[in-house]
């Protein structure tokens, strides 16, 4: 595992290891919520969770690129050693803990706002 991360940090970048849900998915799946869901109000409050997703997401991925900065550095330094290493991936493994956090409970908060049925159509062919 370590060293897939570090492969996907040095030839990469961080764009390869960034979020699972990118915004312009979340541009999609708004464009969806707006069709298939017909009461205002929880379109309205899914809207409203979407967007911060959004911006959560936004706010990951440039701290994933940031940290992929300096685990370059640190791996790149002669002088560096394994504890340096391992010191930046809990760095970074500490920040983007926060970051899930957040994401899953906007998704559950997205859950309670859309129905099942919804969900299935909002979310199909979304896969892969």
């Amino acid at each position: 595992m370590l060293v897939a991360l570090l492969t996907m940090y040095l030839l990469g970048g961080g764009l390869l290891g960034g979020a699972m849900v990118t915004p312009d998915d979340i541009d999609v799946i708004s464009e969806r919520v707006e069709l298939i869901v017909i009461d205002p109000a929880r379109t309205e409050t899914a809207m409203q969770v979407l967007d911060e997703l959004k911006t959560g997401i936004e706010e990951f991925d440039e701290m994933f690129i940031d940290s992929g900065d300096t685990l370059r550095d640190v791996y790149l330094e002669h002088t560096a050693g394994a504890t340096e290493m391992l010191q930046a991936f809990e760095a970074l493994n500490l920040k983007s803990g926060g970051s899930q956090q957040d994401a899953l409970g906007l998704r559950e908060q997205l859950k309670a706002t859309i129905t099942a049925e919804e969900w299935v159509r909002i979310f199909e062919g979304l896969e892969s």
